[in-house]
């Protein structure tokens, strides 16, 4: 394999982890909006958005985990692409075990699997490698990559995550923070009867629009985030709140670093002496 292909596949990889649908904050300038909700007439006022926000805060803390449909667009920089995420996330603390399909990411690296599983926590993310390239992970089927800490700061994670950082974001803490954002304002009607849409900035140059249905909880939130001329939009629809999660992450001797990985293929490339 040319270093060009193995360089891609890490990115594809490590693109399909930090993307994946909980994500968190940067600063960073404002964020742009586009495809929101219907504008209300204005005659509903900040303080009537910031009630119903802060009744759908309380209902999706208690509720602690949900089935959820995510999808990650990314444009502009030099992490470009797709992927959508379905399966469990749980937070408080947050985990999430997701399936990966219609992933650019995934699509641009020959022989990589067309659809794949993501776990996340811990402040770490697993992707599964694919029982066709544990040839290029020493045989372990997992590759791992350390959203917090030191190994969140290295260059090329920080490209694929287009800046951003701390992806285990609550949900519900993003609903009270838009609940006392000064920008808060009801968006109108949506096509989900009885529900309501109100959208707001955030702190880090973050946008978000939520939908809350007729029972109170979220059904739709999209997350903006505007930072050094990248724009990540995350569409989350969120159903079958209080649902069981089990998430277990993979057994260590089963899991590669990323930080390990691209050491390892840079040592291999430049004496000949790298493993495998």
């Amino acid at each position: 394999m040319s270093g060009t292909t193995w360089k891609s596949a890490l990115v594809a990889l490590a693109a399909a982890l930090v993307v994946t649908g909980v994500a968190g904050c940067a600063d960073g300038g404002a964020a742009k909006r586009a495809g929101s909700p219907s504008a209300s007439a204005g005659t509903r006022d900040r303080e009537e958005a910031a009630k119903a926000v802060r009744a759908a805060y309380e209902k999706t803390a208690a509720a602690k985990s949900a089935k959820v449909r995510m999808q990650v667009v990314v444009s502009g920089g030099r992490a470009a692409g797709s992927s959508t995420f379905t399966g469990v996330r749980k937070w408080g603390p947050s985990v999430a075990d997701l399936k990966v399909t219609a992933s650019t990411y995934l699509a641009a690296v020959p022989g990589a699997p067309a659809e794949t599983r993501v776990v996340a926590a811990g402040g770490a993310a697993y992707t599964d490698v694919g029982a066709g390239r544990t040839a290029l992970t020493g045989g372990r089927r997992w590759l791992k990559v350390d959203l917090e800490g030191p190994g969140a700061d290295d260059g090329l994670v920080t490209q694929l995550t287009a800046g951003l950082s701390g992806v285990n974001q609550d949900p519900a803490e993003e609903l009270g923070l838009l609940a006392k954002s000064s920008t808060l304002k009801p968006l109108g009607a949506v096509e989900e009867p009885g529900a309501r849409a109100y959208g707001g900035d955030l702190p880090g140059g973050r946008h978000l629009e939520v939908w809350i249905g007729a029972d109170g909880y979220p059904r739709r939130t999209v997350l903006t985030t505007d930072t050094d001329g990248s724009l990540t939009k995350l569409i989350t629809t969120s159903t079958d709140y209080g649902t069981e999660v089990d998430v277990r992450t993979p057994p260590a001797g089963d899991t590669i670093g990323f930080a390990e990985l691209l050491a390892k293929f840079t040592k291999g490339r430049g004496g000949g002496s790298g493993r495998g």
